[in-house]
């Protein structure tokens, strides 16, 4: 079975419905009727401008609807995908073409193809192809290539075939919470570039529900929200505290979501704490991976008290916790995080180096460290390759992390290494202040003396606008030393 075919039976029997919303922008609804039309006509496109089947194409579109359309019309015709976060594509992906709404240039593609919405999905009669025999992609054939994070280097590509898709999409009634497998109407505030964003937009039309995206502006969404009864939603933590910001700066408006899964990241306690208070009771977070689809998942009132706190290992994954032998250990003992679904791939597309590495002895190694509990509790304490090292001295920095984040003023902390003209490291902290605090350096350093001994106190302490994320919503660290403390910046807006 081809991964638009349940989209294009639901479209027979209610084409009129709603399948995708995206409030505030040029095309913001589209029912499934139309949304079939245009899949369609984005097969006969692809083909007329010489695409072909087996052939793996980049998507680099801002229009949410087009690029849906798209993901679903070159997969039914054999088309393997990728959704571009950036115009620097992995050279061992073996791009053959890039169709996008810019004129950029990118890296390591065959051919750049300008396309206009318009013209790809409204241009033709709507029919599907005279010649069906082209629709004959499905079962193993490749249909899609999701970029990893890159949270910790360069983004490395996971295959995905057709079948593979519908058994990771069956695992998602493990990976989330019981509201989610009778929503109807579902937002997403993430990209098409990641797992759950590409797995969400396929689930929600495979069951004939709506899904909805982020427009241009948060007013339109939050309207749509309600208007629309949308029941659920999903966003990494640092997407979640600006839609919590929006609610607590204007307590008038009602927040009608039933349900919030976070994704991406861990989710901190005090985030927890108030999103629950003020947009939905019912919280949970999600921990997993692009290579092995979900592992755990927690009700934020079960881990926001237990820091790292992942989630429980659902039925079908396997965690163990082993040593840099690879030896398992003993339950509730720390060491290397290494885990498994039957839906996990055998490696990165083209980098057998990086592929060996990271796929061992048929176990997925994420580059955590964490420890298990006797109740199936995961907890995940750091990265492995995440370290602090001041002089000598180590320390994981979501210690340094977490610790900061408890005090009243600081919305969000990131810690890391710097080096001074001596060529001595030093730590540094960027920091993300709540809404009208203030912050005493001092009185942070005296913290961090206190709690963590004279080798980690912060030479800088930066107050910034916003982290660094990936697409994922993930800390990406290799950006912290190029912050830019806030201060600095009003400066430079200002011309002074």
């Amino acid at each position: 079975m081809n991964i638009a075919d349940p989209f294009l039976f639901y479209a027979k029997l209610s084409p009129g419905a709603l399948a995708i919303g995206v409030p505030g922008a040029k095309r913001a609804m589209v029912s499934y009727g139309l949304l079939a039309r245009m899949v369609n006509n984005v097969g006969k496109t692809a083909l007329a401008w010489g695409l072909a089947r087996g052939q793996v194409v980049a998507i680099h579109v801002t229009d949410k609807i087009f690029h849906a359309a798209l993901i679903l019309g070159l997969a039914r015709i054999g088309i393997v995908t990728i959704s571009a976060r950036n115009t620097q594509l992995p050279k061992e992906l073996g791009v053959h073409a890039v169709i996008t709404d810019t004129t950029l240039p990118f890296a390591n593609v065959g051919r750049v193809m300008i396309a206009e919405a318009e013209a790809w999905t409204m241009s033709g009669d709507g029919e599907p192809l005279a010649d069906r025999a082209l629709y004959r992609a499905g079962g193993d054939d490749p249909c899609r290539i999701t970029l990893t994070s890159g949270s910790t280097g360069v983004p490395r590509g996971i295959a995905f075939s057709h079948r593979m898709a519908f058994e990771r999409n069956a695992r998602l009634g493990l990976t989330r919470d019981l509201s989610f497998q009778v929503c109807s109407r579902f937002y997403c505030d993430l990209g098409f570039a990641t797992d759950p964003g590409f797995r969400d937009l396929l689930r929600m039309l495979w069951k004939g529900g709506a899904i909805f995206y982020y427009g241009d502006d948060a007013e339109g969404l939050v309207q749509a929200l309600d208007l629309y009864k949308v029941e659920g939603m999903i966003a990494s933590p640092e997407g979640l505290a600006e839609y919590l910001k929006f609610y607590e700066a204007y307590p008038q408006v009602r927040c009608s979501l039933n349900h919030i899964l976070t994704s991406g990241a861990s989710l901190p306690r005090s985030l927890s704490v108030r999103v629950r208070a003020r947009m939905a009771a019912n919280l949970s977070c999600t921990y997993g991976a692009t290579e092995t689809g979900g592992i755990a998942i927690g009700p934020a009132q079960a881990i926001e008290n237990v820091p790292g706190a992942a989630g429980f290992v659902t039925p079908g994954a396997e965690v163990e916790i082993v040593n840099e032998a690879g030896r398992a250990l003993p339950m509730g003992q720390e060491g290397i995080v290494r885990m498994r679904t039957p839906q996990t791939v055998r490696g990165y597309v083209g980098d057998p180096p990086e592929s060996q590495r990271a796929f061992r002895d048929g176990w997925f190694h994420p580059g955590d460290i964490g420890r298990l509990r006797d109740d199936g509790m995961l907890i995940i304490l750091g990265r492995e390759t995440a370290v602090l090292n001041v002089s000598g001295d180590k320390l994981r920095p979501e210690l340094v992390e977490d610790m900061l984040t408890a005090l009243p003023a600081i919305e969000q902390a990131a810690a890391f290494v710097e080096t001074d003209e001596l060529g001595v490291s030093k730590l540094s902290v960027a920091l993300v202040l709540r809404a009208n605090a203030r912050l005493d350096e001092e009185a942070i350093r005296a913290f961090c003396r206190d709690r963590l001994g004279a080798a980690f106190v912060p030479a800088r302490v930066l107050v910034v606008e916003a982290l660094p994320r990936n697409a994922a919503g993930k800390l990406d660290r290799s950006l912290l030393p190029g912050l830019v403390p806030l201060n600095a910046l009003k400066k430079n807006m200002n011309g002074r």
